[in-house]
């Protein structure tokens, strides 16, 4: 009996999710040169399929994630998932006002069973990318006020 071989294409079409972007703080606003909290969450995703007639269950993992920040600037590839504050790792200050759409693209390598046998790794790696996040990055000028009495 000849078993099959699982496929960077089978990873790719088990229907891997992508990373959820989480921005801090979480209003849909940032402010100029304010620094912007970036993380995301999730790990290890199973899946069972088939391939050529045998049931497989894949495994997949992530293993980097790249952060496209709507203003030409990138963070990563990164093996950081980042974390909230005031803990966090990944931070982004914008420089110039204006609406932003940001991404996250995950990377995932994976691993295969065959009816129990041990776990084979799959050559290759999948990506997902999130949905656009936006940002409406506000500028703004300190003011001094006298409180009086």
């Amino acid at each position: 009996m000849v078993i099959p071989a699982v496929t960077v294409s089978d990873l790719r079409r088990v229907g891997l999710p992508p990373s959820p972007v989480h921005l801090q703080p979480g209003t849909g606003e940032a402010i100029l040169n304010v620094p912007l909290v970036l993380h995301t969450t999730g790990g290890t995703v199973t899946r069972d399929t088939t391939v050529l007639g045998f049931p497989v269950t894949i495994r997949a993992t992530p293993t980097s994630w790249t952060w496209d920040l709507g203003d030409g600037r990138r963070i990563g590839p990164t093996s950081d998932p980042g974390r909230p504050y005031p803990h966090q790792t990944l931070t982004h200050a914008y420089t110039e006002p204006g609406d932003r759409a940001i991404t996250l693209t995950t990377t995932w390598s994976g691993e295969y069973t065959i009816a129990g046998l041990p776990y084979r790794p799959i050559e290759g790696t999948a990506t997902t990318t999130s949905p656009a996040v936006g940002v409406h990055v506000l500028s703004g000028s300190n003011v001094l006020v006298a409180e009086e009495g």
